[in-house]
């Protein structure tokens, strides 16, 4: 697969170049077709002329085509390749150390990666460019020595003067791509909690803020957009002073007999054609910062450090039921030591009074966290190195677009009976017998559902999976008091054979616990 990308970005700047390279060439036949047809009136040498011209124009249009058919399948290659990288790292147990908000990683997952793999456009057309630059300047220096070492000496110094200027381009652009990432992760969080900002009247707070964070990302737009056309803006002047000093060049050499009519044409129009890939040279630079500055953002997620050390052990399927789960002075930023022994297949409370706390010792026992100290042990083997699955879903309810079904399946098909157990067990019989049933849409992120409810459906989901040990982060704080006894009247037929750890859970279901730990 390497193989056929490497061949497929080969091909498009073998493409683009050979275009540039017979764009290059028409003035030059143009030229031939005077001094060697038209001027002496010589029908063969007509025939022949035109024919190469043809050649040439045939040559131009199928480098273009293929250059461009190579250029977009390696640049969309190149661009799924990057982003199942990223995906596989954002869906990576590792997890970040620090946290990273889900608009700015939408961002770069988007906008950031598409850029990146334009890199495949700016290889190829500024491959393209060179070559059209030195064919230009071999067909001049043909014609005339002083005029090719004119192209020669002052194209590499525009294009090196150009390259300078790039500097405060690629820094606004850095800034403006970071302007973006942060207005989107705003939106992001704003449309999370519509109905929190509504439920409290903070609406007016909530666009002000918006309206902030919009404007700097506009103003940083502004600033890139500026910054772009005043080096656009000099780099034609630049290119045009060249055009102006050729033409001036080969018109004194016309008068003075040295050149042809044939060859001032050639000229003029070699003159006029090697403005533009000079140009795309010096913007070369300017897209090469772009992409750096999306590249760099999406190295910045894919080589983020991990909050923990890669899982060692294997999934087991069928996942056995009931393991003893041992924590041995485990503590976190907000955690005391905690020592504690979970006898297999029993349902073990742990009452710990700050919120930080609680998630903290949840996501350790997720694997998503080191312990600042301390180690959790799994039927006596270390968490991280255990083959024994345990299963800790975070506390917040996160549902996704589709069905009850689909949410409560999610990771494979259950039958009717699975099911119905599921959904008495976390109490979703209302919710079931609604219009649609298991079918009923819950849409986007489950938002059609109530936060109870969407406890209730990610509560169900958790109770579905075959797990060594299920960690449940308190499961009913989003429910009223009469659901909440339903649930701790039923949680404890369906943890039966399975060792359960209420973390942080309310007196109605640490009641149904076999023993309580005060952290």
């Amino acid at each position: 697969m390497f193989h056929r990308r490497r061949l497929l970005v080969a091909g498009s700047i073998a493409g683009l170049v050979g275009h540039q390279i017979a764009e290059a060439l028409v003035p030059v036949v143009i030229g031939l077709v005077i001094d060697r047809a038209i001027a002496p009136g010589d029908p063969g040498a007509l025939a022949w002329t035109l024919a190469a011209l043809g050649v040439v124009f045939a040559g131009l249009l199928l480098s273009w085509r293929l250059g461009e058919l190579a250029s977009v399948r390696a640049s969309e290659f190149a661009g799924r390749d990057v982003r199942r990288g990223l995906v596989a790292r954002l869906l990576s147990p590792r997890g970040f150390a620090a946290p990273r908000s889900p608009g700015e990683l939408l961002s770069i997952a988007g906008t950031d990666v598409d850029r990146t793999a334009g890199i495949v456009w700016v290889l190829g057309s500024g491959g393209a460019q060179l070559a059209a630059v030195l064919t230009a300047a071999v067909a001049l220096l043909a014609i005339s020595v002083p005029l090719g070492i004119l192209v020669l000496v002052a194209a590499p110094v525009l294009v090196a003067v150009m390259h300078f200027a790039t500097a405060p381009l690629e820094r606004r652009m850095a800034s403006e791509q970071a302007a973006v990432a942060a207005a989107s992760a705003t939106a992001s969080d704003l449309l999370t909690g519509l109905r929190t900002i509504a439920g409290i009247g903070a609406e007016q707070a909530a666009v002000e803020r918006f309206e902030r964070v919009n404007r700097r990302s506009l103003d940083a737009a502004k600033r890139a957009v500026t910054a772009k056309a005043v080096y656009a803006a000099v780099s034609l002047a630049g290119s045009a002073l060249l055009l102006a000093a050729i033409a001036w060049a080969a018109g004194a050499e016309a008068l003075a007999g040295t050149i042809s009519v044939g060859e001032l044409i050639a000229v003029l129009g070699l003159a006029q054609f090697v403005t533009w890939p000079i140009g795309g040279l010096a913007f070369v630079t300017a897209e090469l910062a772009t992409v750096r500055a999306s590249a760099t953002r999406v190295d910045g997620v894919l080589a983020a450090e991990a909050a923990v050390d890669a899982p060692a052990r294997p999934v087991s399927t069928p996942a056995p039921r009931g393991a003893e789960l041992v924590l041995d002075a485990v503590a976190t930023p907000h955690l005391a030591p905690l020592s504690a022994v979970v006898p297999a297949g029993s349902v073990t409370a742990i009452r710990v009074t700050d919120h930080l706390a609680a998630r903290e010792l949840v996501e350790v026992l997720a694997g998503a966290r080191r312990p600042s100290s301390g180690r959790v042990l799994v039927d006596g083997v270390p968490l991280e190195a255990s083959a024994l699955p345990v299963l800790a879903p975070p506390h917040e309810a996160t549902l996704f677009a589709g069905t009850l079904r689909d949410n409560l399946e999610l990771h494979r098909a259950l039958d009717d009976a699975r099911l119905e157990e599921l959904v008495r067990a976390a109490a979703l019989d209302d919710v079931v017998s609604g219009a649609g049933g298991l079918e009923r849409p819950v849409g986007e992120r489950g938002y059609s559902l109530s936060g109870g409810q969407r406890q209730r459906v990610a509560l169900a989901r958790a109770l579905g999976r075959d797990a060594a040990v299920l960690v449940l982060h308190d499961p009913t704080s989003a429910v009223d008091a009469v659901t909440e006894a339903r649930i701790a009247e039923r949680l404890r037929a369906a943890a039966t054979g399975r060792t359960t750890v209420l973390v942080a859970a309310r007196p109605a279901l640490e009641r149904l616990a076999d023993r309580l730990v005060t952290a």
